[in-house]
């Protein structure tokens, strides 16, 4: 008898947190596309990258490296350990789309994921920059394998800049090529 009002409210807790998940996906999470993706850009390595300092070109690919020096601090931060800003390309002409950034990419020498993230940069209040910007981990491999960063673009009143970065969490090696940006509209809510 316990054992099934114990199974019924596991099951019933379960299902609430998972319409509070798909609740939070539909308020923050990147639409659907209402049509296939369209190329808007592609990087090669013969592109200059905004962050100058750490890369190196290595055949077609960016090699992008990042060294903890184990200097102990007392305060928690939450930033990561190196941020590098690759390309920033001028917001596009519609009101609302969705961002594709694909690579190929592969991890070295890393303990935790490195994050390749597709942003949206726009002007702060007080002077700075605010990004907000979805993510994928690429975790250690020796290969290159294919990913994909999706962002959701709605036109406000202060021009964004789209951003692809790189977040190293721990030391590591970073290995990208063959970066496209994508762009396709929303699909309808309905």
């Amino acid at each position: 008898m316990f054992d099934d009002l114990f199974n019924n409210l596991k099951g019933f807790i379960d299902s609430k947190i998972q319409e509070v998940g798909n609740d939070l996906q539909k308020r923050f999470g990147v639409p659907e596309p209402a049509e296939p993706f369209v190329l808007i850009r592609r990087f090669t390595s013969a592109d200059s990258t905004v962050t100058k300092g750490g890369i190196a070109i290595v055949g077609e690919s960016w090699q992008i490296e990042a060294y903890d020096d184990n200097n102990q601090l007392l305060l928690t931060s939450t930033d990561p350990l190196r941020n590098v800003i690759l390309f920033e390309v001028a917001e596009p002409n519609v009101q609302e789309c969705v961002f594709a950034c694909q690579f190929n990419a592969k991890a070295l020498d890393t303990e935790k994921p490195i994050n390749v993230s597709l942003g949206l940069c726009r002007p702060g209040k007080w002077g700075g920059r605010t990004t907000t910007s979805w993510a994928t981990g690429v975790s250690p491999t020796l290969d290159f394998k294919r990913y994909e960063a999706r962002a959701h673009f709605k036109k406000e009143v202060d021009a964004a800049k789209v951003q692809i970065s790189v977040q190293f969490e721990s030391s590591g090696i970073l290995q990208i090529r063959d970066i496209e940006l994508l762009q396709a509209p929303v699909k309808s809510q309905s």
